[in-house]
């Protein structure tokens, strides 16, 4: 098992909100920041709490279809306490589904004016008393412009936040070259084959340096 005191003092440190598959081990010595794992691959935390890190210590802070999860509130100060750990010049690559993909949208359940309260397929089930989602679904349903206003509510300078996939709010797909020897992303039409013909974004993937 592994715990933050052994690896707070390494030289280079990589790290991976939730759970690693081998893509992800194969791209860089990640370890994962799992709710359920404990091993030498993981260390058992919340993401939405402090690490026990120093700060400007960390070269690479990864998340992809995790953040969704949390609750929207919680997220500007889980930005700020990535952008504490990393260091100058350190990477922050934030990867969320895109709710203005049609695969998204159109599975996902949808009140009378076409806005999203449920996605199935993204985990969890909706309460119908406290309108809300629980048991781990998606909590919210990201587009470009909530993403920009987290990264602006944060400690992260704009001019470093990078927009690589994503549809602006006009639902144009803005497509940019991703350097994959950073950060594994399963969901993009680079891997994902339902977006590739016609090729089109599936996620918001940012790559911002602190």
């Amino acid at each position: 098992m592994v715990y933050f005191d052994d690896i707070k003092d390494k030289q280079n440190i990589y790290l991976y909100a939730g759970d690693i598959d081998i893509k992800t081990k194969l791209v860089k010595p990640f370890i994962g920041l799992s709710l359920s794992k404990s091993d030498k691959h993981h260390i058992k935390h919340d993401v939405t709490l402090p690490m026990n890190l120093n700060d400007n210590s960390v070269d690479i802070y990864q998340c992809e279809d995790v953040f969704e999860h949390i609750e929207y509130q919680k997220l500007v100060n889980t930005f700020n306490e990535i952008y504490r750990v990393l260091k100058v010049g350190g990477l922050f690559r934030f990867s969320v589904p895109d709710y203005r993909c049609d695969i998204l949208y159109n599975r996902s359940l949808k009140d009378n004016n076409g806005n999203i309260y449920h996605d199935p397929d993204g985990g969890g089930n909706y309460d119908n008393k406290n309108k809300k989602v629980i048991n781990g679904g998606h909590v919210w349903f990201p587009k470009y412009e909530y993403v920009l206003e987290l990264f602006k509510q944060s400690n992260f300078d704009l001019s470093n936040v990078n927009f690589l996939h994503y549809y602006d709010v006009n639902n144009n797909p803005i497509i940019n070259n991703i350097d994959y020897t950073n950060g594994h992303i399963h969901r993009t039409p680079d891997f994902d084959k339902r977006v590739q013909n016609p090729r089109r974004p599936m996620s918001i993937v940012v790559d911002c340096y602190k």
